[in-house]
């Protein structure tokens, strides 16, 4: 019997080969996460009062596994679910400026007062200024090869 339990306790022990780096485990567990707010995403497109239409859901989700690891910076105290709301809203904003989010049910459900939604809209505009590259484009006004001659 004590040779058992000998055996069970050598071989519960995670061998060399089968510990795992700290990297691994973190990036095992942003992509659970990644996964999680996709679900959470999935769950409030059928609870909205509102349809967003493929595009803005594409969107959503570009957004979600692009600022995946830096996403409790859109507001440090807020739920995944309520910056997932957010950025629905958004999106229907985009729509219809009109909205206000404050006549919906669905934010006082998930927390979303007027104040949260501003800070997560701020941040992602930021967050989007520091991922989207500058592209300069030439203007047709000018004659370029002019400008290039005098050096400016």
């Amino acid at each position: 019997m004590t040779n058992i339990k000998h055996l069970l306790q050598k071989y519960e022990k995670p061998t060399s080969a089968e510990r795992t780096s700290n990297e691994y485990t973190h990036k095992q567990k942003m992509e659970k996460t990644r996964k999680n707010k996709h679900l959470i995403l999935d769950e409030l497109l059928n609870e909205i009062p509102f349809k967003i239409t493929e595009t803005q859901e594409q969107q959503i989700r570009r957004w979600i596994d692009l600022f995946n690891d830096t996403w409790k910076e859109f507001h440090r105290q807020a739920s995944n679910e309520t910056i997932i709301l957010a950025l629905i809203f958004i999106q229907h904003k985009q729509a219809n400026p009109k909205i206000r989010t404050y006549e919906y049910s669905i934010t006082t459900k998930y927390d979303l007062t007027d104040r949260k939604f501003e800070v997560i809209q701020n941040n992602l505009i930021f967050q989007l200024m520091r991922h989207t590259p500058l592209t300069y484009t030439l203007s047709k006004k000018y004659d370029h090869e002019i400008l290039n001659k005098k050096g400016y």
